[in-house]
């Protein structure tokens, strides 16, 4: 393919979360094969807010955004941001000034950058980018990951020049005519089965026993979730006598589960030990090797785990947090229910006796060859190729290589 040279200047914003970011980063990816270009010509603004009760040495004071994008080479500048609250307090007032203030650095950000056009793929920092672009005449383009959409993507999806969704049911939240369902842009990293890391190297000593004991991902999203890690603490002793598994417990200095677990590890019987492996994160390069050895995902149902296993075809037992917005998350995991690669348990409901019993079910429909999958309906939800649906459908203006 004859590569062109990228004529414009983009802007990316987006954050809050680790699916408005490698929503973004993979379309930024997919520009960057596809085109010749400079670095300063892409350049991807977040949030100056940091998660609450999360701090670890190295990132501490960074915002989720930033802490992935230091990783990369893409260009990065941080904004004051804020978030409106359902209850008052010091820290109420101090998002409220920070939400001026993202007005005031968007349109800093904007008027040094001078883009061509602004590509948003959601969270409370995105909405005074978004608006100063409208103000200053920029075309905006949004992406929608989740089933449900936000309050952010609801408020710029009133001006975007065209809205690119992930899942079909959340068609209905935007006018048709500048909606496009491209599926989600997932991150490349998870077709690459080469790549090494910690977790990796554990999966291939489970391997060669993996027909006997299947092979078990068990993750909480980005962050690791406290529950989980609790519920495997319950059941790792009959768990391991069935199942090998690897447990991203994330890194949470409050409760320090990683820590925790590890010593469980080390309790176990020497044979048992080789079949738990607790990580406290699954790295880029070796997320796509650890997906392709995985034979039952477990955990959240945040939009691009769910839809990673759809693209995947994992059979996967999912948990949704209830209290996310609009219930995005049960949406999210009915989704994949519906194509038959998914399992569901209610977060209420989830002991480690319902865990292990689902476990045991799906893994005995899946060793039968009787796990019933609907692959029009898998297709036709899960597309692949969003990325460069994305990009075609920007028409970015570009010429050729002399």
């Amino acid at each position: 393919m004859n590569r062109k040279r990228l004529k414009e200047k983009i802007l990316f914003t987006g954050g809050g979360s680790g699916g408005h970011v490698s929503a973004a980063t993979a379309i930024i990816s997919g520009i960057r094969s596809q085109y010749e270009m400079n670095l300063d010509q892409i350049l991807y603004i977040g949030s100056d807010l940091t998660m609450e009760g999360e701090s670890d040495g190295k990132t501490k004071g960074k915002s989720h955004e930033e802490k992935i994008l230091s990783t990369t080479d893409i260009p990065y500048r941080s904004i004051r941001a804020g978030k409106l609250q359902r209850y008052l307090s010091f820290r109420s007032f101090k998002l409220l000034f920070g939400i001026l203030g993202g007005f005031i650095d968007s349109w800093k950000v904007i008027s040094e950058f001078q883009p061509d056009r602004v590509v948003s793929t959601g969270g409370y920092v995105t909405v005074p980018i978004c608006i100063v672009a409208k103000i200053r005449g920029i075309p905006v383009y949004i992406h929608e990951q989740t089933a449900v959409v936000g309050l952010t993507n609801k408020i710029v999806g009133k001006f975007a020049k065209r809205i690119y969704i992930s899942f079909i049911s959340s068609a209905s939240f935007f006018p048709r005519e500048r909606t496009l369902h491209t599926g989600n842009a997932v991150r490349p990293e998870i077709f690459n089965t080469t790549g090494e890391g910690p977790a990796q190297q554990a999966i291939r000593k489970m391997l060669p026993n993996s027909k006997k004991y299947p092979i078990v991902l068990i993750a909480g999203g980005g962050q690791g979730s406290h529950l989980l890690n609790i519920t495997v603490r319950q059941m790792l002793t009959y768990l391991t006598e069935e199942f090998q598994v690897v447990l991203q417990t994330g890194d949470n200095q409050v409760h320090k589960d990683h820590e925790i677990l590890w010593k469980d590890r080390l309790k176990l019987p020497a044979d048992k030990q080789d079949r738990f492996f607790p990580v406290k994160f699954i790295t880029a390069e070796e997320i796509g090797n650890v997906f392709s050895n995985t034979n039952i995902f477990v955990g959240r149902s945040g939009a691009n785990f769910t839809y990673e296993m759809g693209v995947l075809q994992i059979p996967s037992i999912l948990i949704p947090i209830p209290w996310v917005t609009h219930n995005e998350q049960m949406r999210n995991a009915q989704a994949l229910e519906e194509t038959g690669l998914a399992r569901i348990i209610p977060e209420g409901e989830l002991t480690a006796e319902r865990l292990f019993n689902e476990l045991r079910r799906l893994s005995s429909i899946i060793n039968k060859g009787t796990l019933k999958i609907d692959e029009e309906k898998l297709h036709t939800s899960f597309p692949i190729n969003a990325v460069s649906t994305i990009i075609n459908d920007l028409t970015l203006n570009s010429e050729p290589v002399l």
